[in-house]
């Protein structure tokens, strides 16, 4: 091998290996994978580990238009009706038009609440149970925001451009 790529032009020292670190891991999980000893879903996420240091937040988050938001001016009511409805554990409220964030509304808080008040959904403050939203830049690495994640202790952001306006959300899942 050596010689045949020093005959192509390449300079070649047997001291130091052809492939970097992060090409002979993808090589030898694709390998174990071929031989049935990795599944696929394994070689994927290791896969994407590897590409972590080459993605941005906004190559893996959920574009506003995908996003489930909420009226926090709606009537309790049907937010708690909607929340109920949402596949989702954290939804992003709202006021005055749907890219205006105002905060994120937790199902666990809502159902703390409903339980106090005794299920009445008329009753909750849903202005008193939203958390402040977080607001990540669009480019910033995934790594960095994967260490953004461990230190705030929270699994969700949403994700702004240059000038602010709001491009979708990302989650530790997402990533």
């Amino acid at each position: 091998l050596f010689r045949s790529l020093r005959l192509a032009g390449w300079s070649v020292h047997d001291d130091r290996p052809v492939l970097s670190a992060h090409e002979e891991l993808r090589g030898a999980v694709d390998l174990l994978h071929k031989e049935g000893v990795v599944g696929k879903v394994d070689r994927d996420m290791f896969g994407g580990l590897l590409d972590l240091r080459d993605l941005t937040v906004s190559d893996v988050m959920i574009h506003r238009t995908n996003m489930i938001t909420l009226n926090a001016d709606d009537p309790a009511e049907d937010v708690v009706n909607a929340v109920i409805a949402s596949p989702v554990t954290r939804l992003p409220l709202w006021r005055n038009h749907p890219e205006n964030i105002v905060g994120i509304l937790h199902v666990k808080d809502l159902l703390r609440a409903l339980h106090a008040l005794d299920g009445d959904a008329s009753k909750v403050d849903v202005a008193a149970l939203m958390t402040a939203p977080w607001f990540v830049p669009d480019r910033r690495p995934v790594s960095e925001q994967l260490k953004a994640f461990r230190r705030r202790k929270t699994p969700f952001a949403l994700v702004v451009d240059e000038y602010g306006e709001v491009e979708g959300l990302v989650t530790l899942e997402d990533i």
